[in-house]
């Protein structure tokens, strides 16, 4: 009797010391899995301010394409509920504190610090800042830009860049930067040279002749532009001081003509025209910055020169002509000095005929489709590509954006 009494004494002995092996063990892992449980709500937690800061940051660049004058979240320290969340803007400038950040020396730069807070944003709330800086960008970035098609078609077309800040095209101020975007696609036929890049999206560069030569890197499947569209077109004849003579274009329809052999001269401004047209050996003469808005037809005849000043970022062109030859430069030479924005429409320069070069182009060109024929010349000006304009946007500036845990 006395032994089993001993065998149970030891049974209930190991008995307690499982039970308390497990009961340690159980209570480990609650533990364990309390403290995952807290590192994945934090995780997440700290995720959601990323994103709600980047938010932020989002919404504050298109705030800025808006109004350039945007500041950041009114009033300055307030939240904007979002989500699980908030988050909260300052642009610098003018808000450059807090946190204590020096303002771009560059007018076109601004720095976003965005903060995202889920919660909110007091102590002990889940917090992440996102600094960045923003730029506005040029409104010609490539050389030619279509939103469908970039034609050189015929024989012996080029194009190139220069630097109009540097002095006129030639010698020296030649460049291998006159890269081209289609959105779609590319067409060349003969004996046809780009020297730049040629990025293009869902289609394919197509080439129908021999001799056709693209000395960059030719990048299929580029991600598709995007353009700015909301254009704001002022009605024809809303601004037409400045035009010498006035009898040049015609009061009723507020349509500009130049006379074959003749010049006219537009002050510095804003002019909204519905057509333009500048006959044989015509000249459009501008005597500083001119930005002309345009429902109609521009209709430019060989030999005539627009923009006699031959600073393309003197002159830029919006059109809203929809279809074939929205801008018609007829066949044979000429020149023309500019940028060219008509988005819904082609521009097209004719064949030169028997001349051994025809249209002489300086400048920038983005439109619906780009036709640019036999023997013509096409220099992209890069002083255009660090102009803004009415069709300039922010973008942030790559490797400018960093993320900030705050406590």
């Amino acid at each position: 009797m006395s032994t089993r009494r001993g065998e149970e004494g030891i049974a209930l002995v190991i008995t307690l010391l499982v039970m308390t092996i497990l009961l340690i063990m159980g209570s480990a892992f609650m533990s364990i899995s309390s403290t995952e449980t807290l590192i994945a709500i934090n995780e997440r937690n700290r995720l959601q301010a990323y994103h709600l800061a980047e938010a932020g940051a989002e919404r504050a660049i298109a705030e800025l394409n808006a109004n350039s004058g945007y500041q950041g979240t009114t009033p300055a320290g307030a939240d904007v509920n979002l989500g699980p969340g908030s988050y909260r803007v300052d642009v610098c400038p003018p808000r450059c504190s807090p946190p204590a950040i020096t303002a771009p020396a560059d007018p076109d730069q601004r720095i976003l610090i965005a903060m995202g807070c889920v919660r909110n944003c007091g102590p002990g709330s889940a917090q992440t800042r996102v600094e960045m800086v923003a730029e506005r960008r040029s409104q010609f970035p490539f050389g030619l830009l279509a939103l469908n098609l970039i034609e050189l078609d015929g024989d012996g077309a080029q194009v190139d860049s220069y630097d109009s800040a540097l002095g006129d095209y030639g010698g020296t101020n030649t460049g291998s930067a006159g890269h081209v975007h289609s959105n779609n696609r590319i067409l060349l036929k003969s004996n046809n040279i780009i020297n730049g890049n040629a990025e293009l999206g869902a289609g394919a560069v197509e080439y129908t002749g021999a001799g056709n030569v693209i000395t960059g890197t030719v990048t299929p499947g580029a991600t598709p532009y995007s353009v700015v569209t909301d254009i704001s077109y002022p009605p024809p004849g809303g601004y037409m001081t400045g035009v010498n003579p006035p009898a040049a274009y015609n009061g009723a329809t507020y349509d500009l003509t130049v006379g074959a052999g003749q010049t006219v001269t537009l002050s510095p401004g804003t002019y909204s025209f519905n057509k333009i047209t500048i006959g044989a050996n015509g000249k459009l003469a501008v005597s500083g910055p001119v930005t002309i808005y345009m429902t109609g037809q521009l209709l430019a005849g060989t030999g005539a020169v627009v923009n006699t000043s031959k600073l393309p970022t003197d002159l830029t062109i919006f059109s809203s002509k929809t279809g074939a030859d929205a801008m018609l430069f007829d066949e044979g030479t000429g020149e023309f000095y500019g940028g060219i924005y008509a988005l819904n429409g082609e521009v097209e320069f004719q064949n030169a005929v028997s001349q051994p070069v025809g249209w002489k182009i300086f400048g920038a060109i983005v439109a619906k489709e780009v036709d640019i024929e036999s023997k013509a010349r096409f220099h992209y000006d890069l002083a255009l590509a660090r102009a803004s304009g009415p069709a300039a946007r922010f973008g942030p500036v790559a490797g400018t954006w960093r993320e900030v845990f705050s406590p």
